[in-house]
């Protein structure tokens, strides 16, 4: 019988081991909940202490509370922090209610440490920095890395508000659907992901990075840095364009003043004007002032189609003008006409081509008229070898060329190329030309008029010179027999024939005509 005794005694021994254990393990657990516990109202000071302080603001907190079984929770209700000296209404933060996860351990040391945040409702609104305030660069923390107090922190639908310098001028507000932060302190810089919905033109972005340290008084100050990608973006949503938009680029800064370099492309860019799509990509040097949006750029290089743009200029809010301001400045060195006109006018094929040196000023305000009703643009522009498609134009042109030149019908005249140049100014949907001059081999054609980009109606004066005497245009024979006593009624400033002219009608149908008025002024 002694070895039964001796594995039941065993067997009880260990029975009462696991017993003191369980209930030393439980002593425990309760001994540290009921530590933890006894700290919430220590841990609610430290946390709106901690905020005070470092992000210089005025914090007010809702309900706070502590749960350590089974696992150690923080919620909290109706956090808000409001900077100090703050002009906005609007608090700085503001989360509906966040939860904070986190080790007992971590929780009890002296620097707390928590292994995730989650934030529903949080809205930052991002105040525009104090006129003359110099001083906002000094409150800048520390950018020695220091302790990591959150390890991971996440917001759903989130708000980011960025409320411009001038007090007329309309918030901007970007829903961000997801924002992740990792190693989450207040002196160092903190990685992130974000994506957000940016409202006009219409689009997702996906923006990764880095933000901070945090600059104590003056958040717009804060450093930024990272990359983006703005993914089908909807040219419709601004009134006059269309298209689905691409870019991706790098971003650098800080809130306040944003250096973007990137690219564009959009494979169907349109105007309201019955043009046909084009191919547009371009890549840009921009810098954006997240106070308020405005954006200025430094740099473009644009090719539509296979059309070389350079271009500078600022897309700006006016006070008390709800929407942008776009004003730009391009050039095209050595273009095509074909590639514009594509934009303006819906035809099988352009109604011209030919080599095109552009220099323009773009103004386009906001309004809810179409594109072309307010664009405004002036400049001048240059047309070399240009030919028009039409083959009925082509004709025309080349029986004035023959004529202009004193050659019968059959004779051969060479290419029938054009060269075009002039000053335009658009504005209210029709196009004003002065000085436009059009050669032609033995002609010249000067006139002055407009023409409407919508109704494509012509209303020209000018004149029409030749080389020819008025008794060879007329061709020769009896006829010019007739007319050779009048040569010298119409040579003028060194031409054969210098006529007043008209040319009115459609743009498909126009009509050319003699100005009787002025034939003999």
């Amino acid at each position: 019988m002694q070895p039964v005794l001796v594995r039941t005694t065993s067997s009880r021994r260990r029975l009462v081991r696991w017993i003191v254990g369980v209930a030393s393990g439980v002593l425990a657990v309760l001994w540290i909940a009921v530590l933890v516990l006894s700290r919430t109202q220590i841990l609610r000071q430290q946390l709106v202490a901690t905020l005070n302080d470092k992000l210089d603001a005025d914090v007010e907190l809702g309900a706070f509370e502590v749960r350590a079984i089974p696992v150690l929770r923080i919620h909290g209700d109706n956090l808000s922090l409001r900077l100090h000296g703050q002009q906005n209404p609007k608090p700085f933060i503001e989360v509906r209610h966040f939860e904070v996860a986190g080790g007992v351990w971590d929780m009890l040391r002296q620097h707390h440490r928590f292994r995730n945040v989650q934030l529903d409702g949080l809205r930052i609104t991002i105040p525009p920095r104090t006129p003359g305030d110099k001083s906002a660069g000094s409150h800048a923390v520390s950018s020695v890395v220091g302790a990591i107090i959150i390890e991971h922190l996440e917001a759903k639908d989130a708000q980011l508000i960025i409320v411009p310098k001038n007090p007329l001028k309309e918030p901007k507000v970007f829903t961000i659907h997801s924002l992740d932060l990792d190693s989450v302190g207040f002196d160092r810089s903190i990685p992130f992901t974000a994506t957000l919905t940016n409202a006009i033109p219409k689009g997702e972005i996906a923006t990764q990075g880095a933000f901070g340290p945090w600059v104590k008084g003056d958040p717009g100050s804060t450093p930024l840095r990272g990359r983006y990608s703005f993914d089908h973006a909807d040219l419709d949503t601004i009134r006059g364009l269309g298209g689905t938009l691409t870019s991706s680029g790098d971003f650098t800064g800080m809130v306040s003043q944003i250096d973007v370099r990137g690219t564009t492309k959009t494979p169907d860019f349109s105007l309201d004007v019955s043009g046909s799509p084009a191919q547009l990509d371009t890549t840009f040097h921009a810098v954006v002032d997240g106070t308020d949006g405005d954006t200025y750029l430094k740099q473009v290089y644009a090719k539509l189609v296979d059309t070389a743009i350079a271009a500078s200029g600022e897309i700006v809010s006016e006070p008390g003008i709800k929407g942008r301001t776009v004003k730009i400045d391009l050039e095209i060195a050595d273009g095509r006409i074909e590639d514009l006109l594509r934009l303006a006018v819906s035809t099988p094929k352009p109604v011209m081509v030919g080599e095109l040196v552009l220099s323009a000023a773009l103004l386009l305000p906001p309004g809810p008229q179409a594109v072309v009703d307010r664009m405004s643009l002036t400049g001048r522009f240059a047309l070399r070898h240009a030919r028009f498609t039409d083959a009925g134009v082509q004709r025309q042109l080349a029986g004035l060329s023959r004529r202009a030149q004193g050659k019968k019908p059959d004779e051969p005249i060479g290419p029938m190329t054009s060269d075009i140049s002039g000053r335009f100014a658009q504005r209210n949907g029709s196009v004003r030309f002065e000085d436009l001059r059009f050669n032609l081999p033995g002609a010249a054609v000067d006139l002055t008029g407009r023409y409407g980009l919508r109704d494509q109606q012509i209303d020209f004066i000018g004149t029409l010179g030749m080389e020819a005497p008025i008794s060879k245009v007329a061709g020769g024979g009896l006829k010019g027999i007739l007319l050779k006593p009048l040569d010298p009624l119409f040579r003028r400033h060194g031409k054969g024939v210098l006529l007043p002219i008209t040319i009115k009608g459609s743009r498909r149908q126009p009509k050319f005509g003699l100005d009787w008025n002025k034939m003999f002024k």
